[in-house]
């Protein structure tokens, strides 16, 4: 739900929308040291605990120690990650795995480096007393749909595995804010199970969370990509940023309470309570599967289900071609150099 769809956003950025890569500010490059040395991060979304690894490392100097000098900025509605790093506005961005799919069936050759979030923070969002148990409740209801990115894969995933008939029920274009949800105009949300549905709460709302996964629908979420070219040009200046961020999630994840405090630092507007929510529910996906040993691991199978999902759903039209499309390398040569083998 924090992006749009590719094509028209990527028209619109060559149109003229897209700004240029920072100035580079640090001009010598010791031997051995990355090529470019002055890069940007574009997030999905403003700067929270999902996007803590790449703060962390910002702010604990690791990219600095790396020989980078990281501009962090936030994504939004108008401010995507995939138009952005595709045009070269941005070095790297944040993604969910499907995006740089069906990025690349579109034509659009950008790279995954690292995989985060190895389960999808997606989950549909229902209030308790809506009788609303499963998908094969949904029929007859209404559902906020955002078109053109990871919720609608779920969402069509979901369907698919339980049979339900999309025209059963009736799609009401999302927004940003769930108080469409909150007034009962909408009978079921799809959130990011990471933050919402905590706001959802705080507002009194009882609500349950109706997930994929637990119907046989296996995605996953945010990774951290660039382009083809940047990657075949820049490898040593990949392999500095994959392993500075790498450092920052696992400071995160080994000092959760820290990094909130962090956060809520780097960004003031942020309520606390719902940063430690975030960052107990953000735990959860980066630990999941390969990454309870190795966090940013991309496992090859992985990666083969959800594109082998996403061509049967004919999201994608052709087969995906994961070698070209996964660039693992960095992350798994990092791990080896500690002397651990990743899943």
């Amino acid at each position: 739900m924090r992006t749009l769809p590719l094509l028209l956003a990527v028209v619109l950025l060559i149109g003229g929308c897209a700004s240029p890569q920072p100035t580079p500010t640090l001009t010598s490059t010791p031997p051995g040291g990355p090529e470019v040395r002055a890069v940007s991060m574009r997030l999905q979304w403003f700067p929270q605990w999902q996007f803590a690894g790449y703060l962390v490392a910002k702010l604990k100097g690791y990219y600095a120690q790396a020989g980078l000098d990281v501009t962090i900025n936030p994504g939004g509605p108008d401010l995507v990650s995939l138009p952005l790093v595709s045009t070269g506005a941005d070095t790297f961005g944040s993604t969910g795995a499907d995006t740089v799919l069906i990025a690349r069936d579109q034509g659009i050759d950008v790279v995954a480096l690292a995989t985060w979030f190895q389960a999808s923070p997606v989950a549909f969002m229902v209030h308790a007393d809506a009788g609303i148990t499963g998908p094969q409740d949904f029929p007859g209801h209404s559902i906020g749909m955002f078109y053109g990115d990871n919720v609608e894969t779920e969402y069509r995933a979901l369907l698919a595995a339980t049979g339900v008939e999309r025209a059963t029920l009736k799609e009401i274009p999302g927004d940003t804010s769930i108080a469409p949800f909150l007034a009962g105009r909408v009978d079921i949300w799809p959130v990011y199970a990471t933050d919402q549905p905590n706001l959802a709460r705080r507002e009194g709302a009882t609500v349950n969370l109706i997930v994929a996964r637990d119907y046989g629908v296996q995605l996953m979420g945010d990774v951290l990509f660039t382009t083809a070219k940047f990657a075949r040009e820049n490898p040593a200046t990949v392999k500095a940023f994959v392993a500075a961020t790498l450092r920052g999630w696992e400071y995160a994840v080994a000092h959760h309470d820290e990094t909130v405090d962090m956060i809520l630092a780097y960004n003031p507007q942020l309520n606390r309570d719902q940063l430690v929510f975030e960052a107990a529910e953000t735990l959860k996906l980066l630990r999941f599967g390969p990454g309870q040993r190795c966090l940013g691991f991309s496992d090859p199978q992985a990666w083969a289900t959800e594109a082998a999902l996403l061509q049967k759903l004919a999201i994608l039209t052709q087969p995906a071609d994961l070698t070209q499309a996964v660039h693992g390398q960095a992350i798994s040569a990092t791990y080896a150099a500690r002397g651990v083998h990743c899943p």
